[in-house]
C-alpha cells in the first residue's frame, strides 16, 4: 500500500486518524521565512520514497532552480515539475482542455497534470497486464498522485484573480477525480488571506498554517490545524525545526494527541473539550445529530458510521407547492408526486450521473451529488425545461398545474443504514439545502451562499443566471446568504420570494 505522508500531521491529530488522510486538498499558509516551499520538498520526498508519484507546480522558479530545489533526490523520473507560466499555451479540446477558465496557459496546465496521471495511470495498467496472475488488491495497487502548488500568492502575480480562483476549482475536481491528494500553499496568515478564504473555503479538506516566533536570534515555528472538514476547527500545534540539510524534524512526543477522544458519530478526533451523551464523546454540533439519528434509525445502526460514512455532497431538495391543500384530492396529489418522479428521472444529468443519493420525501425529494457542484443547478435547470411543456396541458383550475420550489446547497451529511440495511443519507448537508427551499415560493431555484460563490468562481455562464437575493434569518437564528437562479421565459422565478418582502 503506498502512504501518504504529510509531515507534522500525526503529531497534530494523531498516527491512526493521519494514515486515512490519503486524498483530499490541504491548504497551507505561512508568512514569508516560514518554511512553506521546505514543507512541500519534504512532503514530496516522503511520498516518493512511499511509491507516490508526484508534481510539483511553482510559476516563480526555472527548471534548473526546481533540479536544485529537489538534489535530495536521486531520480526524479516520479516527480514532474510544472511552472504554469512557461507552459506553451496550446489546449487540445479533445483532452480535456477546455476549462472555461479564458487563460490559455492555465488551461494548457491543467491539461499537462492531467497527461502526467494519464501517463502514470497507463504505464501502471502495461506493466500489470504484462505480469502474471496476481491478487486483485496487488494488481490494483496503483500509486496514488500527490499534487503540490506552490504557491498560491505567487499565481495571483501572474494571473488575473478570479482566473486563478477558476483554476483551482478545476484542479479539486482533478483530485477528487483520480483520488489524488493536492497540497496548495499561500503566503501570509488566515486573517490576512480572509477574501481569498471566503471564496475556496468550501474545496479545502485541511488547513494548516506555519507560525514564526523570533526572540533574540532563536526562531520557533510552530505548524497550527486550523481546521479539518468534519470536525471540530479550534487549533493545535506541533512545533518544528529545519535542519542545516533542509528536512523538517518535528516534536516526537504524542501523548497528548494519542489521548484524544473520538468523537461517537463522525469517528474523528476531538480537538477541544469533548460534550458527553450516553458516557460517548461527541463534538458540540453533532450530539443532536447523533440523537436524531439514533431515533430515526437505532444507536446500533448510527454506531457504524464512522469517517468513511461522512461525506461532502450537493444537493438538490423539491417538493411540489400546494401539496396539502385539502381541496385537491388524493388521487391528483398521487399524480402529481408521479409526474415529478417520472419528469426527474428522465432529466440527463439525473440519468447520467451514478455517484448520487436520493432521498423521497414524500411531496418531493433530495438528491445529493457526490462529485460535481454544478449537477443540482443542472438538474433543476432541465426539470423546469420539462415542468415547461407538462404544464402546456394542464390548468391551474382544475388543479392539474404543476409547481415546484427547489433550494440548492452544499455540506456534509452522514450515510447510515435504514431498518432494512439501505443506504440513507442525513445531516447538516441536506437541512441547509431544505432551509434554502423553504424560503421560496413556485418556480423558484435558490442557492446558498457558499454553493453559489463555489459555480460564480467557477465559471463566468453563470453570471448571467445566479444572482444575489440578499442575507436572511431561518431557524434557530441563522442568517444564510441566498442566490436566485433564473432566466426569464427558460427556469427559475425572477420575482423575489414573498419571504424577503415582509
Amino acid at each position: 500500500m503506498h502512504e501518504v505522508r504529510i509531515p507534522g500531521l500525526s503529531s497534530l491529530v494523531g498516527q491512526a486518524t493521519a494514515d486515512k488522510t490519503n486524498s483530499g486538498i490541504i491548504l497551507l499558509m505561512s508568512p514569508p521565512g516560514g518554511g512553506k516551499t521546505l514543507f512541500c520538498r519534504q512532503m514530496i520526498t516522503d511520498c516518493l520514497q512511499n511509491g507516490l508519484r508526484c508534481i510539483y507546480i511553482n510559476s516563480s522558479i526555472t527548471r534548473k532552480e526546481f533540479e536544485n530545489l529537489f538534489n535530495n533526490i536521486a531520480d526524479l523520473k516520479n516527480l514532474k515539475f510544472l511552472n504554469p507560466y512557461l507552459v506553451p499555451d496550446v489546449i487540445n479540446k479533445e483532452d480535456g482542455g477546455s476549462t472555461s477558465m479564458n487563460d490559455t496557459k492555465l488551461s494548457a496546465a491543467l491539461q499537462e497534470i492531467r497527461k502526467f496521471i494519464n501517463d502514470w495511470s497507463s504505464s501502471g495498467s502495461n506493466t500489470a497486464e504484462g505480469m502474471q496472475k496476481e491478487s486483485a488488491s496487488t494488481i490494483n495497487d496503483q500509486p496514488k498522485c500527490v499534487i503540490v502548488l506552490d504557491s498560491l500568492t505567487h499565481l495571483f502575480t501572474m494571473f488575473e484573480e478570479d482566473k486563478v480562483l477558476k483554476f483551482v476549482n478545476a484542479l479539486s475536481f482533478v483530485t477528487k477525480e483520480f483520488e489524488a491528494l493536492a497540497l496548495i500553499t499561500m503566503a501570509g496568515t488566515q486573517s490576512g488571506n480572509e477574501s481569498i478564504l471566503n471564496k475556496l473555503s468550501s474545496i479545502f479538506d485541511i488547513v494548516l498554517e506555519i507560525d514564526m516566533q523570533k526572540e533574540n536570534d532563536k526562531v520557533t515555528r510552530k505548524l497550527k490545524l486550523l481546521s479539518i472538514k468534519g470536525t471540530s476547527s479550534k487549533s493545535s500545534s506541533t512545533t518544528f525545526n529545519i535542519e542545516e540539510d533542509g528536512a523538517l524534524e518535528f516534536e516526537t512526543e504524542l501523548t497528548a494527541k494519542s489521548k484524544l477522544s473520538i468523537c461517537g458519530l463522525c469517528k474523528a478526533p476531538i480537538l477541544e473539550e469533548p460534550e458527553y451523551y450516553l458516557d460517548m464523546p461527541f463534538h458540540h454540533n453533532h450530539v443532536t445529530i447523533y440523537q436524531k439519528l439514533a431515533g430515526a434509525f437505532g444507536p446500533a445502526r448510527v454506531s457504524d458510521v464512522g469517517p468513511s460514512g461522512v461525506i461532502d455532497a450537493s444537493f438538490f431538495f423539491v417538493d411540489v407547492v400546494g401539496l396539502s391543500d385539502p381541496a385537491l384530492s388524493v388521487r391528483r396529489q398521487i399524480e402529481k408526486i408521479e409526474a415529478l418522479n417520472d419528469m426527474i428521472g428522465h432529466c440527463q444529468i439525473f440519468k447520467k450521473t451514478s455517484d448520487k443519493r436520493v432521498l423521497p420525501t414524500g411531496d418531493g425529494m433530495a438528491i445529493g451529488f457526490m462529485l460535481s457542484p454544478e449537477s443540482p443547478l443542472q438538474l433543476g435547470i432541465e426539470l423546469h425545461q420539462a415542468l415547461k411543456k407538462y404544464n402546456e396541458h394542464t390548468n391551474k383550475e382544475d388543479g392539474s398545474f404543476l409547481d415546484v420550489r427547489i433550494g440548492l446547497a452544499s455540506g456534509s451529511v452522514f450515510i447510515v443504514n435504514d431498518v432494512n440495511s439501505n443506504q440513507n443519507i442525513w445531516g447538516p448537508g441536506i437541512i441547509f439545502a431544505r432551509r434554502v427551499m423553504d424560503v421560496g415560493d413556485g418556480g423558484h431555484i435558490l442557492l446558498a451562499g457558499t454553493l453559489a460563490e463555489s459555480l460564480l468562481a467557477l465559471d463566468d455562464k453563470y453570471r448571467n443566471i445566479i444572482n444575489l437575493l440578499g442575507e436572511y434569518q431561518v431557524k434557530h437564528g441563522q442568517i444564510i446568504k441566498i442566490y436566485s437562479a433564473y432566466s426569464p421565459n427558460e427556469f427559475g422565478n425572477p420575482v423575489k420570494p414573498l419571504r424577503f418582502k415582509s
